[in-house]
């Protein structure tokens, strides 16, 4: 009775104790994008309702539940404190806020409009991460299946054909062919696994830990971006990002030269032709104008920013477009994820049906025999 009682205190201890760990790692996570967008929307907000700006610091390191985010947001206001400008103290930290940001924000604190900006360039932020989410919930499923059932490949050409191989010893020259064939690459792969490993193990370490990691990084994503679908789909998504930062930066009252070279520091890849687009607007030429020059843009993208620019609204024209192109990747996901659906079930038919039907095709031989 009495352990029972016991048993009974200890279950809800349990419960309390793993509900303290889960919350203690939750507060020891790094610090996300997400993170420093909600911290700017809600700053905004405070400057916006008159709090001072070392109260807002104040009670916004109060209200954080990660550890990480409460020490950033104390290390800015002691540097705020130490007669630093907030600008000037987010500089200090490249990782969560980019050149674009602090550049902005010091416009805001030397035209008195730093809550707008704030506000701003936190709703920049949201539609860009609400956007790269999108993409990422439209591939995990697939990428999901498809590791899955090569997983389970790897393992049952490991694990389990080798023991068919050893029931059909006796009969191997009279197996069926695509049986012998699962039974060579299973004993390649066994006699090579050590070896197979090794390079894993290898690739790993030298695309993370070592100072090539850039450089094979690098390569590798020249080598995706050369498939036809991926190459049309990030070109699509480079000029939404460049009509959604300009368009930010001129919202900001910053000149269109000067918008050009803050927008061209964010995407180095980009960086030759903003820089282009920069030398022909000081020549003389309007943005359609350069953009003409150049058989990166669309003519749908020049046409409307030419209309931007006749009517003197081209900022509200750029973020019309970066939402058009957005839209546009949206339904090539929709679509590939439709035409991945199909190609999925081939791909799991040829691997885990081949290898059943391999292993099956001799029993069947054999009942036939009988």
């Amino acid at each position: 009775m009495l352990w029972a009682i016991r048993g009974n205190k200890m279950i809800p201890s349990l419960f309390t104790q793993l509900k303290q760990h889960l919350q203690h790692q939750k507060q020891k996570r790094q610090i996300t994008p997400w993170d420093t967008m909600l911290f700017l929307r809600q700053f905004a907000t405070l400057i916006a309702a008159g709090v001072p700006i070392i109260q807002s610091c104040t009670i916004l390191e109060k209200s954080q539940a990660k550890i990480a985010l409460r020490r950033l947001i104390y290390a800015i206001k002691r540097d705020i404190l130490a007669g630093k400008t907030l600008s000037h103290c987010l500089q200090r930290y490249p990782h969560y806020f980019d050149h674009l940001t602090c550049q902005l924000i010091k416009i805001g604190e030397h035209t008195g409009r730093l809550d707008h900006l704030l506000l701003t360039i936190a709703n920049h932020q949201e539609k860009y991460l609400a956007f790269r989410k999108r993409i990422q919930q439209a591939l995990f499923y697939p990428s999901l299946i498809l590791i899955t059932a090569f997983i389970i490949t790897f393992c049952m050409l490991i694990f389990i054909i080798p023991r068919f191989a050893e029931l059909f010893q006796d009969m191997q020259t009279h197996l069926p062919l695509l049986t012998r064939l699962i039974f060579y690459i299973s004993k390649q792969l066994r006699s090579h696994l050590l070896l197979l490993l090794t390079l894993v193990i290898a690739f790993t370490f030298l695309t993370t830990k070592t100072k090539y990691a850039p450089v094979i990084k690098q390569c590798l994503k020249r080598t995706l971006t050369q498939l036809p679908f991926i190459q049309s789909s990030l070109h699509k998504t480079k000029l939404a990002r460049f009509a959604r930062h300009l368009a930010l930066t001129l919202t900001a009252g910053i000149p269109l030269t000067d918008a050009l070279l803050l927008t061209s520091s964010l995407d180095q890849d980009f960086h030759p032709t903003l820089r282009h687009l920069q030398t022909k607007i000081r020549s003389g030429l309007q943005l359609h104008r350069a953009m003409e020059t150049l058989p990166c843009f669309p003519l749908l993208m020049i046409q409307m920013i030419k209309v931007g620019e006749e009517s003197g609204k081209l900022e509200h024209m750029l973020d019309k477009l970066a939402d058009f192109f957005e839209s546009d990747i949206d339904q090539l996901l929709h679509q590939l994820t439709q035409l991945l659906e199909p190609l999925i079930m081939i791909v799991l038919g040829v691997l885990i049906g081949g290898l059943v039907m391999g292993m099956y095709l001799p029993i069947f031989k054999l009942g036939s025999r009988l």
